[in-house]
This record gives structure tokens, sequence and C-alpha cells, in this order.
């Protein structure tokens, strides 16, 4: 908290806003998950952040987020996982309510066309302005391009999203897929770029939180 000065010698408290950043362990062949290894990037950049590694497993993602929120008591959650290799970033407008494992998840679990909450909606947007958050990234050399996605697949990315969006429905929350960047095929840049990109996104939406707070 910090504090600001107000008249008679009293003093009025900020509230500091808490946003959580969450990454996912690695899966399948990898021992590297590039979500990781960005939470780590931006920790060293904005080191007030709360953050936390969620497991690849179906059957426990939910109780870790749980635990997550419940530790820090985030004003937001921003959610990292990895996608294609190609150096863009997307920020997912939709959470549905659909799981399809093609792949297995560290467990071993596998499901085919399943709900994920029986009784939950189809779908969720995200409760954060996305249009206005993919703005604020500076389009230049320096950051990554921002794109705004309608769909975060049908694995543990999307599949957490949507527990976050109906389990803790009072917070704003985004998944961002960022590349599936790798030492032995990406430059040192690359990594420099989709850092700054997801720390100009963070700031944005903590600035979004205070600014929306009634004096």
């Amino acid at each position: 908290m910090s504090s600001k000065p107000a008249k008679a010698g009293q003093v009025v408290i900020e509230q500091t806003k808490v946003v959580l950043v969450t990454a996912f362990e690695p899966f399948g062949d990898s021992d590297v998950n590039a979500s990781q290894t960005i939470l780590q990037r931006l920790s060293a950049v904005s080191p007030s952040l709360r953050t936390g590694i969620l497991p690849v497993r179906r059957n426990t993602v939910h109780q870790t987020l749980t635990q997550l929120v419940r530790q820090h008591a985030p004003n937001a959650i921003v959610m990292l996982g990895e996608a294609g290799p190609e150096e863009v970033i997307r920020l997912e407008l939709v959470a549905l309510n659909h799981d399809d494992f093609r792949m297995p998840d560290n467990d071993g679990v596998v499901t085919e066309a399943s709900r994920i909450v029986d009784a939950g909606p189809d779908a969720y947007f995200s409760n954060l302005n996305v249009h206005s958050i993919e703005t604020m990234v500076p389009v230049d050399d320096s950051h990554a391009k921002v794109t705004i996605s309608l769909t975060a697949g049908s694995f543990l990315c999307n599949h957490t999203y949507f527990l976050a969006r109906h389990f803790h429905a009072d917070i704003p929350a985004l998944f961002i897929h960022v590349p599936c960047l790798r030492e032995e095929t990406h430059t040192p840049d690359a990594f420099d770029r989709v850092t700054r990109s997801v720390n100009c996104i963070v700031q944005e939406i903590t600035a979004t939180l205070a600014a929306s707070t009634p004096d």
C-alpha cells in the first residue's frame, strides 16, 4: 500500500492492485514450457507480480488455481499458455465449456468432446476489455505482435480459462497464448519482444483496475 496526503491531517490509503499471472508446467515430450519461461522473465522486470505455475493435469488444475486465488486474493487473473511457433501473442476472447484432449495431459488423461462444467454455460467472454488491451501494446520492432483470438483451443488452456471465469466470476480474467519459444529455434530478441508485450498487457490491466477504483 502507498499513501497520499489529505486535508486535516488525514491519510488516504491507496489500495495496490494485485494481478495474479500464471503459466503452465512443461508437458508432453518437452522439458520446457514457453509460458513458464516468459513468466520468469516477466517476474524479473516486475518483481511485485504475484505468480504461480499450473499443472497440465485436468484433474488437479482447478485445485491449484483456487489455491493461488485464495493465497493472493487478486484483483485480476492473467493466464499464460503456449501456442504455435509464430511470434504472435493471442489474447483469448472466449472460453468454451468444451474439452477435447487428443494429446494426453501429464497424468495420461484424454477426453473427447466433454463439458468442463455440466451445468455451466456454453461459453464465457473475458470480463476485461480485450479490444482496448490489444491497442495498448506498441506496434514496433521491439514488441511482439498482439492479436485477438476467438478460440483458446480445447486442451488445458481453454479448460483453465473456463474454470477461472466460472468459479471466480467476480475476478476479471484473461488468457494469453504466447509463442512456443525455444532457445534452439528463436533468438534472444524474440524472448525480449514477447516479454515486453506481455508486460505492457499486465501493466495496462493494472492501470485500468486502479483507474476504476472510486476515490
